[in-house]
């Protein structure tokens, strides 16, 4: 069970999940195909130390990129945002969708053709919070939005109130 789901009120749902984008991924399969690819070619030509440490350099680079990826979790429930990394240690930050104050883009020329960038969030009484480029960073600003919206609608934020924002999960995944 993921942090966020493991994490959720009583009353909470999680109405958007976001992504890191494809070429992350594709980043990390290229740093372990690659490098097997000349392990192949070097146990061919009878260097077996030389394919090992290429494997082994192989599966290296792929769970380095790959770890990061497979341990940050962000998330829009109906009351707050939750943006964690980690996996032995946890770091984590938390917001009421009611303390936000502003949800800033930053998407240059090849983000929008590849539908990928970055959100800062700024909240009451706390850091700023600069999230890793995400996939679909319009989806995520929406559904903050749109929780923002109905937090502010409820007045104090009661959870009652709160929870008739509209959900919205998204369960799509870039590889």
């Amino acid at each position: 069970m993921s942090y966020i789901e493991h994490s959720l009120g009583g009353s909470e749902r999680l109405l958007y999940r976001a992504h890191f984008p494809w070429f992350y991924s594709a980043g990390g399969w290229v740093a372990l195909i690659g490098p097997i690819a000349g392990a192949a070619a070097a146990y061919g030509w009878g260097q077996t130390e030389v394919a090992a440490g290429l494997v082994l350099a192989g599966i290296v680079l792929f769970v380095t990129i790959m770890l990061p990826l497979w341990t940050t979790e962000i998330g829009v429930t109906n009351q707050r945002f939750i943006f964690k990394r980690g996996l032995i240690w946890r770091a984590t930050h938390e917001l009421q969708l009611r303390a936000i104050e502003e949800v800033n883009l930053d998407q240059g020329v090849i983000g929008r053709l590849f539908d990928f960038g970055r959100l800062q969030l700024h909240g009451t009484g706390v850091d700023d919070i600069r999230l890793p480029a995400l996939a679909d960073p319009l989806g995520l600003r929406k559904a903050l939005q749109d929780g923002m919206a109905a937090a502010n609608q409820a007045g104090v934020g009661s959870p009652a109130a709160v929870s008739t924002a509209p959900q919205k999960t998204v369960s799509r995944f870039a590889v």
